[in-house]
């Protein structure tokens, strides 16, 4: 990272990531293809570090709403600080969804879907949001909301992230809330 940070992303080029690690070309190439796996790796080992984190940063005596504006305020706030690498990373993930659709197992989060999961099913308990999708189906569609928010800010110049984020939140909180069950009307005679 320290390469891409000192001379960009486009002008590193594997020998030089090579040379600045200190191993062969070869091994280089034979545990990362290319740049573009490099950074895959090291984004992957830093949403190990920062799920945790963000896991711990969700206050549980917020609702829902609340808690889930935290969460994408902090993501937020990592996605502006790595813009730079995003597409490309996000270009790799796309060219190898094969591998992709596995995504990992619980232990090592490749996205943000695990805690969505987690916040969606702790609101479905506390009856917030409706109960007749499941959490994992919420959390997926979710996904994809937050996801399409992201590649618009980082496609469309002058988006602010936050706002779109706001955006997908009241769109899922609003599509997802639990409905209260009509009340039993009583026939007048």
């Amino acid at each position: 990272m320290r390469l891409f940070e000192a001379q960009g992303y486009d002008a590193t080029t594997m020998e030089q990531i090579a040379q600045q690690s200190d191993v062969a070309k070869g091994t280089l190439y034979n545990h990362f293809p290319t740049k573009e796996a490099i950074l895959a790796h090291w984004v992957h080992l830093e949403l190990v570090v920062d799920a945790q984190r963000l896991h711990e940063a969700i206050d549980p005596k917020a609702g829902f709403t609340a808690q889930l504006t935290g969460l994408l305020d902090a993501s937020a706030e990592w996605s502006e600080r790595y813009r730079a690498y995003l597409l490309d990373y996000f270009r790799f993930r796309f060219l190898n969804i094969e591998s992709e659709l596995g995504g990992g197992d619980r232990g090592t989060p490749r996205d943000l879907s695990g805690l969505f999961e987690a916040l969606i099913a702790a609101a479905q308990q506390a009856g917030t949001l409706r109960t007749d999708v499941s959490a994992a189906h919420l959390a997926s569609l979710l996904h994809h909301l937050y996801f399409g928010a992201l590649m618009r800010w980082l496609t469309l110049p002058g988006l602010v992230l936050r706002d779109e984020f706001a955006v997908i939140v009241e769109l899922f909180v609003g599509g997802a809330r639990a409905t209260p069950k009509p009340t039993a009307r009583r026939r007048v005679p």
